[in-house]
Protein backbone atom coordinates (compact mmCIF):
# COMPACT_ATOMS: atom_id res chain seq x y z
CA UNK A 1 0.00 0.00 0.00
CA UNK A 2 3.03 2.35 0.87
CA UNK A 3 3.76 2.26 -3.05
CA UNK A 4 0.73 4.11 -3.98
CA UNK A 5 1.25 7.94 -4.56
CA UNK A 6 -1.80 9.45 -3.16
CA UNK A 7 -2.09 12.47 -5.74
CA UNK A 8 -5.14 13.98 -5.55
CA UNK A 9 -6.95 14.86 -9.07
CA UNK A 10 -9.82 17.19 -9.39
CA UNK A 11 -12.95 15.55 -9.95
CA UNK A 12 -11.10 11.94 -9.90
CA UNK A 13 -10.04 10.67 -7.04
CA UNK A 14 -7.03 10.48 -4.46
CA UNK A 15 -4.41 8.26 -6.08
CA UNK A 16 -6.22 5.02 -6.31
CA UNK A 17 -8.96 5.61 -5.03
CA UNK A 18 -11.86 7.00 -7.49
CA UNK A 19 -14.71 9.00 -6.90
CA UNK A 20 -18.03 7.12 -7.40
CA UNK A 21 -16.53 3.31 -7.70
CA UNK A 22 -18.41 0.88 -5.44
CA UNK A 23 -16.08 1.09 -2.20
CA UNK A 24 -15.76 -3.08 -2.31
CA UNK A 25 -13.63 -2.50 -5.13
CA UNK A 26 -11.24 -0.90 -2.77
CA UNK A 27 -12.29 -3.13 1.08
CA UNK A 28 -9.85 -6.25 0.36
CA UNK A 29 -6.86 -4.11 -1.65
CA UNK A 30 -6.33 -2.00 1.15
CA UNK A 31 -7.55 -3.54 4.26
CA UNK A 32 -10.16 -0.86 5.00
CA UNK A 33 -11.62 -0.53 7.96
CA UNK A 34 -15.25 0.46 8.42
CA UNK A 35 -15.66 3.03 11.29
CA UNK A 36 -19.49 4.40 10.46
CA UNK A 37 -21.36 2.37 8.76
CA UNK A 38 -24.00 4.14 6.32
CA UNK A 39 -26.76 5.78 7.53
CA UNK A 40 -25.76 6.09 11.29
CA UNK A 41 -24.82 9.38 11.29
CA UNK A 42 -26.93 12.97 10.36
CA UNK A 43 -24.93 12.87 7.01
CA UNK A 44 -25.66 9.54 6.42
CA UNK A 45 -22.59 8.79 4.83
CA UNK A 46 -20.20 5.87 6.00
CA UNK A 47 -16.40 6.30 6.90
CA UNK A 48 -13.64 3.40 6.68
CA UNK A 49 -9.55 3.88 7.32
CA UNK A 50 -7.04 3.24 5.68
CA UNK A 51 -3.29 2.75 7.08
CA UNK A 52 -4.21 3.37 10.96
CA UNK A 53 -6.40 6.21 11.10
CA UNK A 54 -3.97 8.40 8.09
CA UNK A 55 -6.58 8.35 5.29
CA UNK A 56 -10.01 7.47 5.39
CA UNK A 57 -12.88 6.97 2.57
CA UNK A 58 -16.42 8.78 3.04
CA UNK A 59 -19.51 6.69 1.14
CA UNK A 60 -22.49 7.65 -0.04
CA UNK A 61 -24.81 4.36 -1.19
CA UNK A 62 -21.97 2.36 -1.23
CA UNK A 63 -19.67 4.85 -3.32
CA UNK A 64 -16.80 6.52 -2.86
CA UNK A 65 -17.81 10.00 -1.92
CA UNK A 66 -14.60 11.33 -0.84
CA UNK A 67 -10.81 10.54 0.50
CA UNK A 68 -9.71 12.57 3.43
CA UNK A 69 -5.52 12.40 4.20
CA UNK A 70 -3.81 13.37 6.89
CA UNK A 71 -0.47 12.24 6.27
CA UNK A 72 0.27 12.82 2.38
CA UNK A 73 -1.90 14.63 0.18
CA UNK A 74 0.04 15.14 -3.12
CA UNK A 75 -0.81 17.84 -5.54
CA UNK A 76 0.84 18.36 -8.99
CA UNK A 77 3.52 16.70 -6.86
CA UNK A 78 3.58 18.51 -4.01
CA UNK A 79 2.27 17.42 -0.75
CA UNK A 80 -0.05 19.86 0.80
CA UNK A 81 -0.13 18.72 4.28
CA UNK A 82 1.80 20.82 6.37
CA UNK A 83 1.83 23.77 4.29
CA UNK A 84 0.90 27.20 5.92
CA UNK A 85 -1.98 28.87 4.68
CA UNK A 86 -0.23 31.47 2.82
CA UNK A 87 1.83 28.30 0.83
CA UNK A 88 -1.39 26.60 0.15
CA UNK A 89 -2.77 29.96 -1.23
CA UNK A 90 0.18 30.48 -3.43
CA UNK A 91 0.86 27.50 -4.50
CA UNK A 92 -3.02 26.69 -5.70
CA UNK A 93 -2.98 30.39 -7.49
CA UNK A 94 -6.39 31.27 -5.77
CA UNK A 95 -7.99 31.85 -2.60
CA UNK A 96 -10.48 29.70 -1.19
CA UNK A 97 -14.19 30.21 -1.77
CA UNK A 98 -15.00 29.97 1.84
CA UNK A 99 -12.87 30.16 4.99
CA UNK A 100 -14.77 28.84 7.96
CA UNK A 101 -14.89 29.51 11.51
CA UNK A 102 -12.42 27.92 13.80
CA UNK A 103 -13.92 24.67 15.27
CA UNK A 104 -12.53 23.88 19.37
CA UNK A 105 -12.22 20.06 19.68
CA UNK A 106 -12.45 18.50 23.05
CA UNK A 107 -8.59 17.98 22.95
CA UNK A 108 -8.22 21.89 23.00
CA UNK A 109 -7.07 22.03 18.95
CA UNK A 110 -9.03 24.91 17.02
CA UNK A 111 -9.18 23.68 13.16
CA UNK A 112 -10.26 26.37 10.00
CA UNK A 113 -11.59 24.95 7.13
CA UNK A 114 -10.32 26.41 4.18
CA UNK A 115 -12.98 25.24 1.20
CA UNK A 116 -12.52 25.37 -2.82
CA UNK A 117 -15.99 24.44 -4.21
CA UNK A 118 -14.73 24.37 -7.61
CA UNK A 119 -12.14 21.68 -7.19
CA UNK A 120 -14.03 19.67 -4.20
CA UNK A 121 -11.14 20.16 -1.80
CA UNK A 122 -11.50 21.09 1.72
CA UNK A 123 -8.59 21.40 3.91
CA UNK A 124 -8.20 22.26 7.59
CA UNK A 125 -5.67 23.79 8.98
CA UNK A 126 -4.32 23.93 13.26
CA UNK A 127 -2.16 26.61 14.55
CA UNK A 128 -1.87 27.87 10.58
CA UNK A 129 -0.57 24.29 9.46
CA UNK A 130 -2.32 22.43 6.90
CA UNK A 131 -3.35 19.17 9.02
CA UNK A 132 -5.30 17.46 7.19
CA UNK A 133 -7.58 17.77 3.08
CA UNK A 134 -10.20 15.91 1.95
CA UNK A 135 -11.20 15.55 -1.83
CA UNK A 136 -14.76 14.75 -2.96
CA UNK A 137 -16.39 14.72 -6.66
CA UNK A 138 -17.05 17.84 -8.25
CA UNK A 139 -20.62 18.59 -8.57
CA UNK A 140 -21.76 21.09 -10.68
CA UNK A 141 -25.00 22.92 -9.34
Amino acid sequence: MTDWKWEWTPGVGVGPIKFGTPIEEYIERFDLKLRVPEGTTSTGLGSYTIQDFAKSVATDLGKVESVECEDYFGFRGKNLIGMSEIELITYMGIDPDEIGVGVLYENGSVQTPFEYDALGLIVWFEDEKLISAAAMEIIDD
